[in-house]
């Protein structure tokens, strides 16, 4: 046992030693690339992947917890549980969306095939952060974008000048895009407005005789046996994984 001790121990000295060695040669951000290179990992928080993996596990338990609700006699409390676990639904989507983008602009993200993306706004700007920051000096950008809105999404995307653009285009830009669905029921279970319900029953799928209510929007079965607030779960899965 002491002697494993020993042997960590002097692994983690060399290893500081190294970094130490590369940072004198490498400016801040080329000292985390040449880090990456070096040892083949990343920051889990810079890696495109672990956001995706991140993504899914939200996803896996809110679809967990809402099948355990629509299992069961609704009353008014579960069906407000109900509601809830679409809008964290929308939210994991949309703070998703929000910062594949950005990190891809920073030029320290790694993208799904283990290659480090290349920085595409000023070298000042140097987080994630920063680049929502930069992204608010364009014109007309006061706010930022929708970004659970494709066409706000890519806009955002083509103006930082991402490498990967296309494949976030191809992705997101997808149609019929399924997930303007659950914005539009999200938005009825938040506001529950006149304008909110118009907008669910002009869904195609959405009964004209039926009330607006979770069994009439989460519940129903679409062809293939599967409920519709699982298809958004399905949909939101394959179109991050094609994102990478």
């Amino acid at each position: 046992k002491n002697q494993s001790n020993r042997f960590l121990i002097q692994a983690l000295r060399s290893l500081f030693c190294i970094c130490c060695c590369v940072k004198k040669y490498y400016s801040k951000d080329e000292f985390a690339k040449a880090t990456f290179y070096r040892f083949g990992k990343c920051s889990l928080s810079l890696m495109l992947l672990h956001l995706t993996c991140q993504l899914e596990r939200r996803i896996d338990a809110l679809e967990s917890e809402m099948g355990i609700i629509l299992s069961q006699p609704l009353t008014i409390s579960s069906r407000r549980q109900a509601e809830h676990i679409v809008f964290q639904l929308q939210n994991a989507w949309e703070l998703y969306i929000r910062n594949f983008i950005l990190l891809s602009s920073t030029g320290l993200a790694v993208d799904g095939s283990a290659v480090i993306l290349p920085r595409t706004i000023p070298p000042e700007y140097k987080s994630r952060e920063a680049a929502c920051h930069y992204l608010l000096t364009f014109p007309n950008y006061h706010y930022e974008p929708k970004w659970y809105k494709p066409l706000d999404a890519i806009r955002a995307a083509r103006l930082l000048r991402v490498s990967n653009l296309s494949k976030i285009s191809a992705a997101v830009g997808s149609t019929p895009w399924l997930l303007d669905d659950l914005r539009i029921v999200r938005n009825f279970f938040a506001h529950r407005s006149r304008s909110a319900a118009l907008s669910v029953r002009r869904l195609p799928w959405f009964a004209s005789g039926d009330m607006i209510s979770v069994e009439t929007t989460l519940m129903p079965y679409v062809p293939g046996g599967v409920r519709r607030f699982d298809v958004w779960c399905i949909t939101m899965k394959s179109v991050s994984r094609a994102m990478l």
